[in-house]
């Protein structure tokens, strides 16, 4: 079928108003030249749909180095392991709020044993022990970089951990660490 129509002036508009498309772009007025009963439509092609780009691959170590930071860094928090251990597996800025956050922890656990009389009522590191993993989903972004969502239960409480993962100098590392 040509770009170019012959259509009668009645059926023009009936059409555009039906199909929801724009409307169609007429080349000359045609009660300009005293004819009434057609009028030249130009029909302009549709773009073509854009190709789904390929999804990138997702390696089979992610999920493992996904649930080994999760549970490093929760024992972190919960003061039964030493913060040392995740320094391969974070940037400097992950390693550095870890450990920021590790210390308030363990000041708000001393503030609080302080404060019923010496009694160090350790009940940070004994939710932090048992860390049970119940969910990892990894999203990619590009080929090098994934974000993946980790569900932790608790002995008392579940939590929502999300990681930002990027290929650095050929090893995986944890560049962005969030435990709510």
């Amino acid at each position: 079928m040509s770009a170019i129509s012959h259509l009668p002036t009645a059926d023009v508009a009936p059409l555009a108003n039906a199909s929801g498309a724009p409307r169609p772009l007429l080349l000359h007025d045609p009660t300009a030249l005293g004819r009434t009963d057609e009028a030249t439509v130009l029909s302009l092609p549709l773009p073509p749909a854009p190709m789904p780009s390929p999804e990138p691959v997702i390696p089979e170590e992610l999920e493992t180095l996904a649930r080994k930071v999760t549970r490093g860094a929760l024992e972190v928090l919960g003061g039964t392991r030493p913060l040392q251990q995740m320094a391969r597996l974070l940037d400097a800025r992950s390693y550095e709020r870890l450990q920021l956050r590790s210390n308030l922890v363990r000041s708000i656990e001393q503030t609080r044993g302080s404060a019923s009389g010496g009694r160090t009522g350790s009940s940070a590191s004994r939710l932090h022990r048992n860390v049970l993993i119940r969910s990892v989903r990894i999203c990619p972004i590009t080929a090098s970089i994934f974000e993946v969502s980790v569900v932790a239960a608790e002995q008392q409480r579940a939590r929502a951990i999300a990681l930002r993962i990027e290929r650095w100098r050929g090893q995986w590392r944890v560049t962005e660490l969030q435990i709510g």
